[in-house]
């Protein structure tokens, strides 16, 4: 069944303003850094948004650019505050219009929420009050700099318009500087620009309504807000709503309807600890309030979004108008298509992991489970010698390279001890909340299958199979093995000692439980074992435990402890084991005596990974080559990505 009919509000049209859209699917502004150092579009860029056009969304907004340059938040943040920023953006929305995409760029300004390293200057806003997060001290802007201010809005308004693009998002949301004049949290003014909600919506009504102006009655001008900021004495969803009908008043067009701001990130893109379209109550309230006071301003809906029944059950019932999918877009660009033709299964399925927020604030965005994130590459190319190559382990390097390879033209045998592929990712699916792992892995055997990989299952590989291997190039994916713990911490002498995912297995009721390392395995094993009713405590030698996760998983996860009520011990590391029934000791750094806790019933390694030495006797075979934790200690993502270009440069 195609997916207008099995979805068919979410494949129905819609019109913004003067654009008609081909579907309810939104890609919503998501920092991508690919600018360059002068503000300008990366041909990365253009590709990235090229390719999500090509595969079928009805709408993409951009990632936020600046329309002054105090208001840019990293070195990678574009620019469209001065006419040499015109032909640069042009290149891109020919490029969407070249696949029939239609594009609204995303104008923004910073405020507080940058450094001056970034902005050039002393960050601005509309009160002289630090951003909790960046911290850099800000200067309240000036009467006539707030005029200023909006009218650079609208003069990039003008640019995004001679440079193609079919409309724009004012980023009012997120803690960013028209969200600090909006919010009674950030704008503490006495002047026209504050006081009470005439004074704080002044700015963004001034923007909407001289643009509005500027651009005549059909321009799309859409409006992105906090609906709910998360922090005391922050944007309310009834405050929110006071703002949105000032702006519908105002000419805006349509309102994509976000949360948060910096200090509540953690909540902002929901990670897999919250629930798929977290935020679908706060534009349901603001449609209706909208619709209330007769505006029919269409509503995006946002907050991890990826199952299509889920949107159109959201659609169809009236509560958004239209729905974001912007990591799922992210990890798979076709998604649309493939649900348009009634394929879902084959959409690479987003985790919601995050690590594509934590990527862009260090450089370009990357995915977990799509290494063409963020690249520029070009197209693999047919190879013109066919070779055979051996794949040892079906994880996510080996998968990746696998398919990769056998698609390019290569014959690939891949073997795998288990009965199933997928490897780390399966490992990954264990803990609560995780289930979209387990999807991802289900998705790497669905790819090795359809991609013509010779798949043998239940076959050990060990250094004489791998040297009688008659293959031309062989490749070991096979994971790494658990570190071990000094032998004087004399853990043999317990009773049950077992590897997180044993103890995931095993684990269930009223036990004692130490977790020998804090770090994310470490985090998710005790967030599990503890939700089973044991009693857990955590021993970190960091000062701080789920270090390695993206930030905001990393404060969702430390928050479920909390409530879970496992006691954590970081900068703290395990004395020599007693005897049984005697209380352990924890030391400090300086190996000082510092805690003294229960004897265990049982004690969970959660002490990392590394590779396996056996391997090494290979090392004088030119054929043979690791990946991932066979090579060293990889995450997916690294290791995802490291056999993505093995496969495509394989000769």
């Amino acid at each position: 069944m195609r997916g207008s009919e099995r979805w068919p509000t979410l494949f129905s049209g819609l019109k913004l303003g003067s654009v008609e859209l081909p579907n309810r699917i939104v890609m919503p502004a998501m920092d991508v850094s690919l600018g360059d150092a002068d503000g300008h579009p990366t041909p990365a860029m253009v590709r990235h948004y090229r390719d999500r056009a090509a595969g079928g969304v009805g709408l993409i907004v951009t990632g936020n650019i600046a329309v002054q340059s105090v208001g840019r938040l990293s070195p990678w943040m574009c620019l469209l505050s001065s006419d040499a920023h015109i032909e640069p953006f042009a290149r891109v929305i020919r490029a969407v219009h070249e696949e029939r995409g239609r594009i609204f760029l995303q104008l923004s300004h910073a405020g507080r929420q940058t450094v001056t390293q970034f902005a050039g200057a002393q960050p601005v806003s509309a009160s002289a009050i630090a951003c909790p997060v960046m911290r850099d001290p800000p200067r309240a802007l000036l009467d006539h700099e707030v005029d200023d201010v909006a009218d650079a809005f609208v003069d990039a308004t003008v640019r995004a318009a001679e440079a193609g693009a079919d409309g724009v998002e004012y980023h009012m949301a997120h803690g960013y500087l028209v969200c600090q004049f909006l919010s009674p949290y950030s704008n503490h003014r006495e002047d026209r620009w504050g006081l009470n909600l005439e004074g704080r919506s002044r700015l963004a009504v001034e923007i909407v309504r001289r643009a509005r102006s500027r651009m005549g009655p059909s321009f799309p001008l859409q409006v992105r807000l906090s609906a709910d900021e998360r922090v005391e004495g922050g944007i309310t969803p009834p405050l929110a709503l006071e703002i949105a009908l000032c702006l519908a008043a105002a000419g805006a067009t349509s309102f994509s309807v976000s949360a948060c701001n910096y200090e509540s990130y953690r909540f902002n893109m929901p990670a897999y600890y919250l629930p798929e379209a977290t935020y679908t109550s706060l534009a349901a309230e603001l449609r209706s309030g909208l619709r209330q006071a007769g505006f029919q301003t269409p509503v995006i809906a946002v907050g991890r979004f990826r199952r299509p029944e889920i949107a159109e059950a959201i659609l169809a019932r009236g509560d958004a108008d239209l729905v974001a999918m912007g990591r799922a877009l992210i990890a798979d660009p076709d998604l649309p298509k493939h649900l348009l033709s009634g394929r879902p299964e084959a959409v690479r399925p987003c985790v919601a992991c995050n690590r594509c927020a934590e990527a862009v604030t260090k450089g370009p965005v990357k995915c977990l489970i799509n290494p063409e994130a963020g690249l520029d590459a070009p197209a693999a190319l047919p190879v013109e010698s066919a070779r055979r190559i051996l794949v040892v382990g079906g994880g996510p390097a080996g998968v990746t390279l696998a398919v990769e390879a056998s698609r390019r033209g290569h014959h690939v045998r891949l073997v795998e001890r288990e009965e199933r592929l997928g490897g780390k990712a399966w490992a990954s699916a264990a803990p609560p909340l995780k289930e979209a792992f387990g999807e991802y892995a289900a998705h790497l055997e669905r790819m090795a299958h359809e991609a013509g990989v010779q798949v043998e299952h239940g076959v050990e590989f060990g250094v004489a199979e791998v040297r009688n291997a008659t293959e031309e190039v062989i490749y070991l994916c096979t994971g790494g093995r658990g570190r071990e713990p000094p032998e004087a911490l004399n853990l043999a002498s317990h009773p049950r000692v077992l590897r997180p995912q044993e103890a995931l297995a095993e684990v269930h009721g009223e036990v004692d439980v130490l977790v020998l390392g804090g770090g994310p395995e470490g985090c998710e094993v005790a967030d599990a074992l503890a939700a089973r009713g044991s009693k857990v405590r955590i021993v970190e030698l960091r000062p701080k435990v789920g270090l390695g996760l993206p930030s905001s998983v990393r404060h969702l996860l430390v928050d479920r402890l909390k409530e879970a009520g496992v006691t954590v011990h970081v900068s703290r590391t395990l004395a020599p084991l007693p005897s049984a029934g005697e209380e352990v000791t924890l030391l400090d750094r300086k190996q000082n005596s510092a805690d003294r806790v229960p004897y265990p019933d049982i004690i969970v390694l959660a002490i990392g990974v590394e590779r396996e030495e056996h391997f090494d006797a290979l090392e004088d075979d030119a054929r043979v080559h690791r990946l991932g934790d066979a090579r060293q200690p990889a995450t997916i993502l690294e290791a995802v990505a490291e056999g993505w270009r093995a496969g495509r440069e394989v000769r």
